[in-house]
């Protein structure tokens, strides 16, 4: 399995690689670059590009809850920009609807510009939290859409009935190499960081974004430095098209699987706080919580619930200071892996299917990949995917028996079962604490250590839970 993975992304590696090699074979080798002077294929293929970029950047549009989504409505922008920038570009094509001796401003600069604005869009959306201004962004986020917006539709209108207004824009050297780098520096940095969400994830959206913001960093040599209407010319229309074609190809398998596009600002997110935990500190815990609590807010304050029950039967148990803590920090992210679990199974209001169970059962893996890709939390790792492991062997994800399972999951499915029985969930009301007790015990040695089952009635008792009731923890 590992070498058949090794080969397919040695395979993918040397297809993105292709287009430049192309590109340096046709401008040095005799007959590799013919003229094709065919502007009925240049509008088809530069309207192609613009109905499938503005495809794109509408999906993400609707799957935005908020503008306060900001990442997402950034990338949406991106694509959005790319369509109608490109568009002028596409309708100026000389001979098609202009003259054919005629090359209208918009034919000249409006490739470039399309890429180079979208590509600003996309790089805003990928900002880390830290970066200085990230902040203002993201708080003035709705603004500067509304403005970003009017803007490219001034662009439009302006290039297509006024085109001699934009003839500041420099076409020339060394202008055109700044273009091109800037484009290709945003574009590859957006790579960089949709690549770390996919090792987090392993979503086919994002590594489809990935081959898809390399597709379009590569065009920019074909654009600025390919021969009018020469292969190495045509070869960018190509490089935009396969890139929008790739992406909507990986994002229909990932709207198959989740049904929502969200998930890839989610990733970003928590990559980034996976980063910044340079501590395991509270504030770098509850900043995990709140990027996983951006996926669902119920399993936000599950996680903090069960994490303070965990705690409590820690030192119920006399446990060190050191396991009590790692016991409290997996209590906090033991559903993390939820990230990668599809809203539509996540929140389904009612039983799951088997299929939709099988899905919801991966989380406690990816849990175990997501923390082990953190130095501050790999130490935890183990117990975040083993927490619905059962004391008799009969769990998941690796069927773990008795001592088997570490201690700090073992209280955390203690705690978790707890919890689980005595909230609301969309598919059954809560229980009793009494009632939630005699289930425990019931599945205690089956599924529950017993040890901890009866360390955890033992300090429900002692601090009187059984008369206050569940919701009571804070109190």
């Amino acid at each position: 399995m590992m070498l058949a993975k090794r080969a397919m992304y040695g395979t993918v590696l040397l297809a993105l690689a292709a287009p430049l090699l192309l590109f340096v074979a046709m401008e040095n080798v005799s007959g590799w670059n013919p003229v094709w002077a065919e502007p009925t294929l240049h509008f088809w293929i530069v309207s192609g590009c613009t109905v499938l970029s503005a495809c794109i950047g509408t999906a993400l549009a609707l799957s935005v809850q908020s503008v306060r989504t900001t990442r997402t409505v950034f990338l949406a922008l991106g694509f959005v920009a790319v369509a109608m920038i490109f568009a002028t570009h596409g309708l100026s094509t000389p001979g098609f609807i202009v003259p054919g001796t005629q090359y209208p401003y918009a034919v000249v600069i409006s490739a470039g510009l399309s890429e180079l604005v979208g590509a600003l869009f996309i790089f805003l959306s990928v900002l880390p939290a830290t970066t200085p201004g990230a902040r203002w962004v993201r708080d003035h986020g709705a603004h500067l859409m509304v403005v970003a917006f009017a803007l490219l539709l001034a662009y439009v209108g302006t290039m297509m009935f006024k085109p001699d207004w934009w003839g500041f824009v420099p076409t020339t050297h060394p202008w055109d190499t700044i273009f091109a780098s800037a484009t290709m520096l945003m574009l590859g940095y957006s790579a960089l960081r949709y690549l770390s969400a996919w090792r987090l994830t392993h979503l086919p959206g994002q590594f489809a974004m990935v081959c898809a913001l390399v597709l379009l960093a590569e065009s920019q040599v074909s654009m600025y430095y390919g021969v009018v209407w020469a292969a190495s010319w045509w070869l960018y229309h190509v490089l935009m098209l396969a890139a929008f074609v790739t992406l909507i190809v990986g994002w229909v398998v990932e709207a198959a699987r989740a049904k929502s596009l969200v998930v890839f600002s989610r990733a970003i997110e928590l990559r980034d706080e996976l980063n910044r935990a340079t501590v395991a500190t509270p504030e770098a815990l509850a900043r995990l919580e709140a990027a996983i609590a951006s996926k669902d807010e119920y399993t936000r304050h599950h996680m903090t619930r069960v994490a303070a029950y965990a705690v409590a039967i820690a030192r119920e148990m006399r446990l060190d200071e050191a396991t009590t803590r790692m016991t409290e920090v997996t209590g906090l992210l033991h559903d993390i892996g939820k990230i990668r679990v599809p809203d539509a199974v996540l929140m389904k209001p009612g039983p799951l299917t088997d299929d939709e169970y099988a899905v919801m059962k991966e989380h406690a893996a990816w849990g175990e990949h997501i923390t082990r890709q953190s130095k501050v939390l790999s130490h935890v790792s183990r117990a975040v995917g083993a927490h619905h492991e059962k004391f008799s062997g009969n769990g998941y994800p690796n069927k773990l028996v008795k001592n088997d399972i570490p201690i700090e999951a073992r209280i955390v499915a203690v705690a978790d079962t707890y919890d689980a029985l005595t909230t609301n969930r969309v598919y059954r009301s809560k229980r009793s604490v009494a009632e939630a007790v005699v289930e425990m015990r019931r599945v205690s040695g089956t599924q529950l250590d017993p040890q901890c089952v009866e360390a955890f009635i033992g300090w429900l008792e002692k601090t009187g839970r059984f008369e206050r009731g569940a919701d009571s923890l804070a109190a």
